[in-house]
């Protein structure tokens, strides 16, 4: 040790204040804090600029891909299937029988009708979710295209079951309470 440090380090006590003058500690507590605010304010802005250009890509993607068709549509659009007129059919038909009531007691009847058109629409899942998966195959599009006929076929049946049904109640009408069928 040299002897300046030597001193200092002998009179230490002395050279050290008593008291802290507290303007000089709150300026020197400031400065500190500005710094804090201020890199808090850089990644606050950082962070916002992020979100900004994430959206904006996001937004970008969406606009430049619309991939907002059904896998249904993309197929009669690719295969040009839309002379066969399917989808436009069975929602025609289902529209009709939506708003149709029957006796209750006659809803037994109908269970199984609706059991089978549940299948159907379970099958048709199964068929787009192949298709996402593997692509179109020419034997997933035979199987639509018969999925589109039993369908129509069914809800054909449906009606014309309906139809016999309130043939026979208007000829012997019953006081049963009336339900819809829910298609």
């Amino acid at each position: 040790m040299n002897e300046f440090e030597k001193y200092i380090a002998a009179n230490k006590e002395k050279l050290e204040p008593q008291e802290v003058n507290p303007k000089v500690w709150l300026s020197i507590e400031n400065k500190m804090l500005k710094k804090q605010h201020a890199r808090s304010r850089f990644y606050i802005k950082a962070l916002a600029a992020a979100a900004v250009v994430l959206i904006g890509m996001y937004a970008s993607y969406v606009y430049m891909n619309p991939k907002t068709e059904s896998i249904e549509a993309q197929l009669i659009e690719r295969y040009q299937l839309s002379e066969y007129n399917f989808p436009q059919q069975v929602s025609m038909k289902e529209k009709q029988l939506e708003k149709i009531t029957i006796p209750k007691d006659k809803l037994e009847d109908f269970q199984i009708l609706l059991q089978q058109l549940e299948f159907l629409d379970g099958q048709f899942q199964d068929y787009t979710q192949y298709i996402e998966k593997n692509g179109y195959q020419e034997f997933i599009g035979n199987q639509i295209l018969i999925h589109y006929k039993s369908k129509i076929k069914l809800l054909d049946r449906i009606q014309k079951e309906i139809e016999k049904i309130n043939y026979y109640e208007s000829k012997v009408p019953s006081n049963n309470e009336k339900i819809e069928i829910n298609i």
